[in-house]
């Protein structure tokens, strides 16, 4: 398994039993007729390993597993994505959530003390019966190892078991799904905490929406004349200050 991953797996502290440690062949991925070309490319270039850690199923640990209407979870998967290279993991991110069934913890390394971690809740697919579908993905910036920020110490720290909903594997996926929402809130305001979920998480899209707004506008700039310029900057000042309230409110 990944070295500079098991910081985060030991602060989770998973039982033994759930140790699993066997390799995901990439041939899973490159053979699939669901991805394009280029994701292929992604893999092959950028993975240099995939490995399943941890297994959480009713057979390695106490949790129960949880079935209603719109999802199904049986057992959650750890997995370890070694890569070559940092470029487009958030993309390889998903790509690995929508190809394993299972509810994931994804860890990345990039061989060079950088960490990243990702999730993605699972529901039944309603156009194919049988299927998945991935939803409301959360993925990490880079994390570098040796030199935490508070609010990235506090969001690795909150994601140990004992600090979770363990009724079932979907209680301690939604638990888990609140210390990502509180990560993300903390890259706005340096603090990491946990909330209401779904509040927080209608504040997140509307900053993802700003911030795509202010790209935009930003994108408008070169080229403009002045007086067109002066309006742009006027727009993006105000996004801004809607971003900073948003801040400190989330």
């Amino acid at each position: 398994m990944v070295e500079v991953l098991k910081t985060v797996w030991d602060k989770i502290s998973f039982p033994d039993s759930t140790i699993l440690g066997s390799r995901v062949a990439k041939k899973l991925f490159l053979e699939s007729d669901s991805l394009t070309a280029a994701d292929k490319k992604l893999i092959k270039d950028n993975v240099k390993n995939i490995y399943w850690a941890y297994t959480l199923k009713t057979s390695t640990c106490t949790i129960m597993p949880y079935k209603d209407d719109v999802r199904e979870y049986l057992e959650i998967a750890i997995l370890e994505v070694e890569l070559v290279k940092p470029k487009g993991y958030k993309r390889i991110a998903e790509i690995i959530h929508r190809m394993i069934p299972y509810p994931l913890l994804l860890g990345f390394s990039d061989n060079n003390d950088n960490i990243a971690l990702s999730f993605a809740h699972k529901r039944f697919s309603q156009a194919e019966k049988g299927a998945y579908v991935s939803e409301q993905f959360y993925t990490t910036e880079w994390i570098k190892k040796s030199t935490l920020m508070d609010f990235e110490k506090a969001f690795i720290d909150s994601l140990s078991l004992d600090k979770q909903k363990l009724h079932n594997f979907y209680t301690l996926y939604c638990s888990w799904q609140d210390c990502f929402i509180g990560y993300e809130c903390g890259k706005l305001n340096g603090e990491f905490k946990l909330g209401d979920r779904n509040s927080r998480s209608e504040m997140l899209d509307r900053t993802r929406e700003i911030e795509q707004k202010i790209a935009e506008l930003r994108s408008q700039i070169k080229g403009a004349d002045f007086n067109r310029q002066v309006e742009l900057n006027t727009k993006i000042k105000k996004f801004e200050q809607e971003l900073k309230k948003l801040a400190q409110n989330i």
